[in-house]
């Protein structure tokens, strides 16, 4: 369910950390909470494990237009002196591009996660659930090139394809309950006192942890989005290439 993307000659890095690729380590249960820019452990004065380049809980209307959210993942890392004495040192790993697309480029997908490295899970997509249920999914996307064009015709056009789905977001009983292959509970959201927190209740490997931090968040910006009056609209204009993923 959760087939990393075919790897290819312009795609980015995998991110390595301390000497060694993460992707595949297992990552515990936690409890996370968003505080304005930061995702920190169990509470709003915990140690900050993810960074946004804004606070997607209070974005406005007019930032959302046509815009993208950075997502850095903080590493720590113990490295020893010459004299043997251990020290910490932390560093940042950019991971995933959160884009918002206005219609007229979102070809079906207007809430997109562009992955950083090619080890995270490759392009991901919030789109509704079906009817009966209530919440979303999250699948992997890919563009897929259409044809009937004139021979010797340079512009393409290219349409987004869903390959498979990684997450369902089931909305129950006022929260989200987050499901992953074979119908199982990965994490629950929880609101309390205001504070947007997810609680995972699976281990799960560290692609998996990362690409669910990143969708979501992803999901409380599109709430967010949603939820704002569209008075003292202001548009931010960006250019569709700035935004589109990189290799599309």
């Amino acid at each position: 369910m959760t087939t990393p993307p075919e790897e290819r000659g312009d795609d980015p890095p995998p991110y390595v950390t301390g000497g060694h690729n993460d992707a595949e380590e297992i990552v515990q249960p936690a409890i996370l909470v968003l505080a304005g820019q930061s995702i920190r452990a169990q509470t709003v004065d915990g140690p900050a494990l993810y960074e946004l380049s804004r606070d997607v809980s209070q974005s406005s209307i007019s930032e959302a237009q046509l815009a993208q959210v950075s997502l850095e993942r903080l590493v720590q890392n113990i490295r020893f002196d010459s004299g043997g004495t251990p020290r910490m040192k932390q560093h940042s790993r950019h991971i995933f591009e959160l884009k918002h697309l206005p219609p007229v480029i979102s070809t079906g997908f207007p809430y997109c996660l562009e992955p950083v490295s090619r080890s995270a899970m490759g392009n991901l997509a919030l789109k509704a659930a079906s009817f009966p249920r209530s919440g979303f999914k999250v699948v992997r996307i890919r563009p897929e090139k259409e044809d009937g064009f004139p021979k010797g015709y340079k512009a393409r056009k290219e349409s987004l394809r869903e390959v498979e789905e990684i997450f369902e977001i089931r909305k129950k009983r006022g929260h989200y309950e987050w499901v992953g292959a074979g119908e199982q509970r990965i994490a629950i959201e929880d609101q309390t006192g205001g504070r947007h927190q997810l609680i995972v209740i699976s281990p799960v490997t560290r692609k998996t942890m990362d690409a669910m931090i990143g969708c979501w968040c992803l999901r409380i910006w599109r709430d967010n989005i949603h939820h704002k009056p569209l008075t003292g609209l202001k548009t931010e204009v960006r250019s569709a290439r700035e935004i589109l993923p990189r290799r599309w």
